[in-house]
């Protein structure tokens, strides 16, 4: 696979990536002795010979393998064509050097970007939520059995205001049928009454006519 040049960087992604690489350095050191993989030194690439001959800047990821802590073995599977994911990865480093370089740093062991949750951890919040979903689920269970408790002594309140109602009712008809017997009975009484009064006048009137009972005499002030 033909590697076409990098694009050309600036001179502040340079310096940040050389300080990446020197960061990456001590990092991977550890790392790299202990997979004891065999230092290669590859044979330059007449793409990029002919790239640095026309003057475009070197690749910062694999220009220096004692700095970067790499060897350029990746290059020669690219052109062997033995890797393809290193074909990808230098695909990748072309198009945004910048990126790579920040994708690189998030590889270290040390950035802190992501930090690892420990499972001891992960395990306390998930038993906490479990207490905490076991104490909500306690709690509806209670205020379901509170609301049930309020709810049969609501029907029960309102089945008594039911017959305290009911009663009520019958007394006031029976209250109502009272007060029209009496009324009748007032209206009754109230006829006899005229009528003795009626009798007690006509005999008052024959009393005096036949002379047995005097008529009182009026007074001059209108008295009897």
């Amino acid at each position: 696979m033909v590697i076409k040049p990098m694009r050309c960087a600036s001179k502040a992604a340079e310096s940040a990536s050389a300080r990446l690489c020197a960061d990456a350095e001590a990092e991977t050191t550890a790392t790299s002795a202990a997979q004891d993989v065999p230092r290669r030194t590859a044979q330059p690439d007449p793409v990029r010979r002919s790239s640095v001959g026309s003057g475009a800047p070197k690749n910062p990821r694999t220009g220096d393998s004692r700095a970067t802590g790499r060897d350029n073995s990746s290059d020669v599977r690219s052109r062997r064509g033995g890797s393809t994911a290193a074909q990808l990865d230098s695909a990748g480093h072309r198009e945004s050097p910048l990126m790579e370089v920040e994708e690189e740093g998030r590889r270290s062991p040390n950035y802190r970007g992501d930090p690892c949750v420990p499972e001891s951890c992960i395990d306390r919040v998930t038993q906490g939520l479990r207490d905490d979903l076991e104490h909500e689920r306690n709690r509806r269970l209670q205020m379901a059995d509170t609301a049930s408790k309020h709810r049969a002594e609501f029907a029960f309140a309102q089945l008594e205001n039911e017959r305290s109602l009911t009663s009520l009712r019958d007394e006031l008809r029976v209250a109502c049928v009272d007060m029209d017997r009496s009324r009748d009975e007032i209206t009754a009484l109230q006829t006899l009454v005229d009528a003795h009064h009626r009798e007690h006048k006509a005999l008052c009137e024959m009393l005096e006519r036949k002379g047995v009972l005097h008529r009182k005499k009026q007074r001059t002030d209108g008295t009897a």
